[in-house]
């Protein structure tokens, strides 16, 4: 096997992205493991959805390149490793949701500055994922907001009834959610907005039942 001609720079952007990795491991997320208390990592919830998006789109949305989807799995949420996550319940103003994409785009030059010279996938990917022209970007961030379901019915609710939540504002805000996502980008993908409807239905039924 032919050993790669890689310059010092090409190595060192290698070595700092492994380290900014690690740290992205370090970002903690406002929901929890099963045990209700052990923090979600953004890692976590990476290889969740990474593997959840692939298998869900293999069964179910097999016209849609799962290559491509594993890409927006991997890095859709890395610009918190600068940013930190938002979680959405936290975002009750117009305000708060230009907060949050002044941080992410802010994260995301810092990123493209250091990776862009020797790495540009990173930076290249990111971009084509938060611009969600293509279907298979669509279809990944439907199945984010999917996740959660999953773990707060693995957890009984913990994160969830901290936040005030009882049964009527659970539904009512899953109700809201299904819209928002449907109007904003899921018109298109039936598949993951079945599985957005599903889980906050299974949720309810661990939590509430």
């Amino acid at each position: 096997m032919q050993k790669p001609e890689l310059t010092p720079e090409a190595v060192q952007a290698i070595i700092d992205l492994g380290k900014l990795s690690l740290a992205f491991g370090r970002v903690n997320r406002i929901t929890c493991h099963p045990d209700g208390v052990t923090p979600e990592s953004d890692t976590d919830h990476t290889v969740m959805l990474g593997l959840v998006a692939c298998a869900f789109a293999e069964r179910f949305a097999p016209e849609l390149d799962r290559g491509r989807i594993a890409e927006f799995a991997l890095i859709h949420d890395f610009v918190e490793v600068y940013a930190g996550d938002t979680p959405t319940a936290r975002i009750q103003s117009d305000a708060d949701q230009t907060s949050k994409e002044e941080r992410e785009a802010e994260a995301l030059a810092r990123i493209r500055a250091e990776f862009d010279a020797e790495l540009p996938w990173i930076g290249e990917t990111i971009d084509a994922y938060e611009r969600r022209d293509t279907p298979e970007a669509r279809f990944v961030k439907v199945v984010d907001k999917a996740l959660p379901k999953i773990t707060n019915a693995l957890n009984k609710g913990a994160t969830f009834l901290k936040q005030g939540h009882d049964a009527t504002s659970a539904s009512e805000f899953l109700k809201h959610q299904q819209e928002k996502v449907a109007k904003g980008y899921g018109s298109d993908q039936a598949s993951a907005m079945g599985l957005l409807e599903v889980l906050g239905e299974e949720m309810m039924r661990e939590i509430f039942e």
